[in-house]
């Protein structure tokens, strides 16, 4: 029997009228699969927003982490100009504490120099020629050439220092007294006798009696404080 027109049409109306019949004949006519895509559509739509969300998560991740990259790049360039700026501030306080040391214990040892010349002046010795200083591994801050009253040739040595302790005391004389830096002055022109002495701006306790036991003076800014105990012969070569 042949599916006319009209029978397509009754059909319709049927399927029309029972609308659960509808159902049955999409399920007779489509498959399990063909059904399923409206649901995979949906998934595969949230699936795409999912990604999409994760992308701009990720997105935002990484501006921040170039953001923190950038500021933590900024803070280690300020931070190197800032040691730098130290090292630079360190250079000039090392500079200006050498010139403040050089100016000190210049200033020290002129002081020095101008109270040992008036004592000697005043007790008869002559100046031969300008006071001077010696570098001998060790340096003689004053240096002095002298002819006494008897026209006798010597020589007065000092040591200045701004604070001076006993240990000092004792370390000059017996350096003064060695016969290798004897050697050493005498290589420079000053071959003794000795009249030794030593300065202090400062001086702590124990410094004069020490000076007086060593047999050497001693003048501060006050003038002579312990006078020497005769000549420091040189040592016999």
């Amino acid at each position: 029997m042949a599916f006319t027109v009209n029978d397509f049409s009754d059909l319709l109306r049927l399927l029309a009228e029972r609308p659960q019949w509808q159902v049955e004949l999409r399920n007779l006519l489509l498959s399990d699969d063909f059904l399923a895509l409206p649901q995979i559509v949906r998934e595969l739509a949230e699936a795409q927003r999912q990604l999409a969300e994760a992308q701009r998560q990720l997105a935002e991740a990484q501006r921040r982490t170039e953001q923190r990259v950038e500021e933590l790049a900024e803070a280690q360039w300020r931070t190197e100009q800032r040691v730098e700026e130290l090292a630079q501030a360190q250079r000039a306080l090392g500079q200006a504490f050498g010139q403040l040391q050089n100016s000190f214990g210049a200033t020290v040892e002129e002081e020095a120099e101008s109270v040992l010349q008036w004592v000697l002046e005043n007790k008869g010795y002559r100046l031969l020629q300008e006071p001077f200083s010696l570098a001998l591994n060790g340096e003689v801050d004053v240096v002095m050439e002298l002819q006494d009253a008897t026209g006798s040739h010597l020589w007065a040595v000092l040591e200045s220092k701004a604070r001076l302790s006993r240990r000092q005391v004792m370390g000059w004389a017996q350096q003064i007294r060695s016969s290798g830096w004897q050697q050493r002055l005498a290589a420079q022109g000053v071959a003794g006798p000795y009249l030794v002495y030593i300065f202090g701006i400062r001086i702590d306790p124990g410094t004069i009696q020490e000076a007086e036991n060593q047999g050497i003076g001693l003048v501060t800014g006050r003038g002579e404080r312990v006078v020497p105990k005769g000549l420091v012969q040189p040592s016999a070569a």
